[in-house]
């Protein structure tokens, strides 16, 4: 027996014909897993349910994999896990039921969550005092602006969700392998002591969470040999033993490879020797990973310990406002013209008096991605110079964009590219404050509705 996953998203944003293209290709596969959710992602939906409490949900779901395709997929027997729940499951999943009545498909949604912890935020800072893991900032620093809090739930409920039958898991926030380990949790038995299996399936959702990542996207070994016009989304086969195998659809673009593969397992992990999650810490040092065939990779020896007593939760909060402009200026002296034109309104925030926390001045083209260690030069054909301000005031922020546009007429010449009309316009800023809580404060939900 042989668990086949493929990934249809790696983020909110990617290409909407996705599965479609996997389901054009003849690829088999029993599951499909569409990733979602990034911590940004969740101050977006927080805007989204705020103006609409239907909302709160990745609508690329419903508008692009269940409106298109959920027939397709029910007839070929491929049951669907996604993240794309959101905030609101419950809303994501009445949508998927309405679509399979208009469709004539009989289909059975289920959903997970629990996740959601906001309410609770105060109560459990009083009897567990919430610390901070990433700086000093300190929970009744934020507590007054909290817009949301979710709890990063693991990948036995998703399992359970699957044992009740369920054709489409939709599901709040859980680590990202989880949407992969919970099929395998249910189609394999795995228990919650076996520790390498449970790597195992963290190590194969890791591999596919970020869609075309690991299958030649953003590959920094020679790239410029990889076609990028139909980059293959990533399958994943998974045996009972743990042992992995990735490849994509044939005739597909991009590339897998040791190369692609490897790039993709030490993405965003910390620790390479203690990848946490709420099921297993996966040693991500300790896997093999073999080149087997033309595009197909195996991986073998995943091993794990003991997951951490406690959920990691990450807490969004207001956080005042930015606004952030771009002017283009062309040779000769491009550089210094957008360097002139940044202290220009420097000094006008000064004389205007407006209230701003900080400032950053970016150089396209000279220094934006590498700051100061960019090499020397000042002989550019042109330089993108990217302003932005953030501050508590939105009336001051609204003020500095109207900042830009004079410049076009009382500023360094050979100017262009100016955004938004001119006057861009200030947006509120939600940051994220994560800490932990306690496993046994959080209840994970699964509700199960055909």
């Amino acid at each position: 027996m042989t668990v086949r996953i493929a990934n249809a998203a790696g983020f909110w944003g990617d290409y909407p014909d996705a599965t479609e293209r996997l389901l054009a290709s003849g690829a088999e596969f029993e599951y499909l897993q569409l990733e979602y959710l990034a911590e940004v992602t969740m101050g977006i939906l927080d805007r989204l349910r705020d103006r609409d409490p239907e909302k709160g949900y990745a609508t690329d779901f419903v508008e692009y994999v269940i409106a298109e395709h959920l027939a397709e997929l029910v007839d070929r027997e491929v049951r669907i896990v996604t993240n794309a729940g959101g905030l609101n499951p419950s809303s994501c999943a009445t949508q998927v039921r309405e679509h399979a009545a208009e469709q004539g498909v009989d289909v059975t949604v289920a959903t997970v969550t629990g996740d959601d912890i906001t309410d609770q935020l105060d109560r459990l800072h009083t009897r567990h005092e919430l610390e901070p893991f990433e700086d000093d900032t300190r929970y009744e620093d934020v507590a007054d602006d909290v817009v949301t809090a979710a709890a990063y739930l693991g990948a036995f409920p998703v399992a359970a969700a699957l044992d009740s039958g369920a054709d489409v898991v939709i599901t709040g926030r859980v680590v990202d392998p989880a949407l992969a380990l919970g099929p395998l949790i249910h189609e394999y038995e795995w228990g919650r002591e076996q520790y390498d299996r449970l790597a195992a399936g963290i190590v194969a959702g890791h591999l596919i969470e970020c869609g075309t990542q690991v299958t030649g996207g953003n590959s920094t070994r020679e790239w410029e040999m990889i076609e990028y016009d139909d980059v293959g989304y990533p399958i994943v086969a998974v045996e009972p033993d743990g042992e992995i195998q990735l490849t994509k659809p044939d005739g597909t673009g991009g590339e897998v490879s040791r190369a692609t593969v490897a790039q993709q397992l030490v993405y965003e992990i910390g620790d390479p020797r203690a990848y946490l999650t709420p099921d297993v810490a996966a040693d991500f040092t300790a896997p093999e990973i073999t080149d087997v065939g033309e595009d197909t990779v195996a991986v073998t020896g995943c091993e794990g310990t003991a997951p951490p007593d406690s959920y990691k939760v990450s807490v969004h909060f207001e956080n005042g406002y930015r606004v952030a402009g771009n002017m283009l200026y062309s040779r000769p002296d491009a550089l210094a013209k957008a360097k002139r034109a940044a202290s220009v309104i420097e000094s006008r925030i000064e004389d205007r008096g407006l209230t701003v926390w900080d400032t950053r001045a970016e150089f396209v083209g000279h220094n934006a991605a590498h700051g100061p260690a960019a090499p020397a030069r000042d002989d550019h054909n042109e330089v993108l110079l990217r302003f932005a301000a953030r501050g508590p005031d939105r009336e001051d922020l609204r003020r500095l964009g109207t900042e830009f546009a004079p410049l076009s007429l009382a500023g360094p010449p050979s100017v262009t590219g100016l955004t938004d009309s001119g006057r861009p316009r200030p947006r509120p800023i939600i940051d994220v404050w994560p800490t932990l809580v306690p496993k046994s404060v959080v209840k994970p939900e699964v509700c199960v509705d055909e």
